[in-house]
């Protein structure tokens, strides 16, 4: 039943089972599923249940004893189903920023999260956060202000440590929006003034690939890690440390994501995997590849334009992020390789599969007009219209005139 209640009664704890054609009894979860009707998240924090044996549970007071049946109901319900103690994760990352781990992920991303402070505004915006979180009210609870101020401090600390100089502080901005470090941004921004991300979606993937062999270990910042460990298995997680298990997945993003850009079916992708072009099955690691580890390559794809945006912005400037970076993160989100192949992807709908969506765009890729390498993808759209249109009439004569 979904539907709010307050009360919910269980009559008996078993039920007739046709095909053993005898009452069973409930098994836990079933009993516990049913429970869970009494109470419902916003609104009403707590319920009621009553459970009424199947059996009568008869006891003894003279012996002190009590029937087994009861037993096993008690295992069901355990005081740890009745009553949860609940902990805040903020505890476990402010205690680490405070013993001085700042660059683990979960650390470096509270600390790139934490809102700026107005230069002459009172109080500090991070320090009003800090101490309006769950930890900050367990601990007021526990009499534990030295916890709590010893703390805050030393996030806000660390939080300084990271700060910028004016001109610069739209980085730290770019850091609150995608969680990542101010310190490995920077290297991007580095690696985009020398103009590593120019050229065609394909030579900027490859760029981003070259910067992490670099920095391999830095994989695991951008990517998922438990996306990288069910993708590779066991001989990935056997490896000794970051470093290794960033060179192993490298090594086969260089094969795989071009593969994956140039829009063919996943079963090209499963026999790069398997090392065989047979006994492909469902393709089972390459739809983890496409469902799991894309989005993240999307996500990595996308931060070089993203950065480039936030500079021009803070500078006031009119000047376009180039197209391809602007749409780098949907160029690989949806397996295309160009501005171009992306819109005809879109502009075909979901209802086209991706492969169609390629094959189609191969064939009225000599009628798209060339564009400028900066115009907002609604002029790409264009562009692709009118291939369109011109299609349509190139077929309608490659047919005599039929239509």
């Amino acid at each position: 039943m979904n539907l709010p209640s307050e009360v919910v009664i269980i009559s008996g704890d078993s039920r007739f089972d046709p095909q053993a054609d005898k009452m069973q009894k409930l098994e836990a979860h079933e009993l516990l599923n049913a429970a869970g009707r009494a109470g419902r998240a916003g609104e009403g924090a707590q319920g009621f249940v009553l459970l009424v044996p199947s059996k009568v549970i008869d006891f003894d007071d003279q012996n002190n004893q009590i029937n087994g049946h009861w037993m096993d109901l008690q295992a069901i319900f355990e005081q740890a189903d009745q009553c949860l103690v609940i902990e805040d994760p903020l505890r476990a990352v402010l205690d680490s920023i405070h013993d001085g781990i700042t660059q683990t992920a979960a650390s470096s991303y509270l600390l790139s999260k934490l809102p700026l402070a107005v230069v002459g505004a009172e109080p500090d915006p991070a320090a009003a956060l800090l101490n309006r979180s769950f930890s900050a009210y367990r601990a007021i609870v526990a009499s534990d202000a030295d916890w709590l101020s010893t703390r805050v401090a030393s996030a806000l600390a660390a939080r300084a440590d990271l700060d910028l100089p004016e001109p610069d502080r739209w980085i730290e901005q770019v850091a609150g929006a995608t969680g990542l470090s101010v310190a490995l941004l920077q290297q991007i921004v580095e690696r985009l003034d020398a103009g590593a991300f120019s050229g065609t979606a394909l030579e900027v993937v490859t760029a981003l690939l070259d910067w992490l062999d670099a920095h391999p270990s830095q994989l695991l910042s951008l990517v998922r890690p438990e996306s990288l460990e069910e993708m590779f298995g066991t001989p990935y997680k056997s490896l000794a440390d970051d470093e290794a298990r960033g060179k192993h997945a490298l090594f086969w993003l260089r094969k795989l994501w071009p593969i994956w850009m140039s829009g063919v079916p996943l079963c090209e992708i499963e026999k790069v995997l398997l090392g065989r072009t047979t006994n492909l099955k469902q393709c089972k690691n390459a739809r983890h590849f496409a469902l799991r580890l894309v989005p993240d390559l999307a996500f990595l794809a996308g931060i070089p334009g993203r950065l480039l945006a936030a500079r021009l912005r803070a500078a006031e400037g009119e000047t376009p992020v180039p197209s391809v970076l602007a749409m780098l993160s949907g160029i690989v989100r949806e397996g295309c390789d160009s501005p171009e192949s992306l819109a005809v992807r879109l502009h075909l709908t979901r209802s086209v599969s991706r492969v169609a969506a390629r094959k189609h765009y191969d064939a009225i890729r000599q009628h798209i007009q060339p564009g400028t390498s900066d115009e907002g993808f609604d002029n790409t759209l264009d562009r692709i219209r009118h291939a369109e249109i011109v299609f349509s009439f190139t077929s309608i004569d490659d047919l005599g005139g039929e239509v």
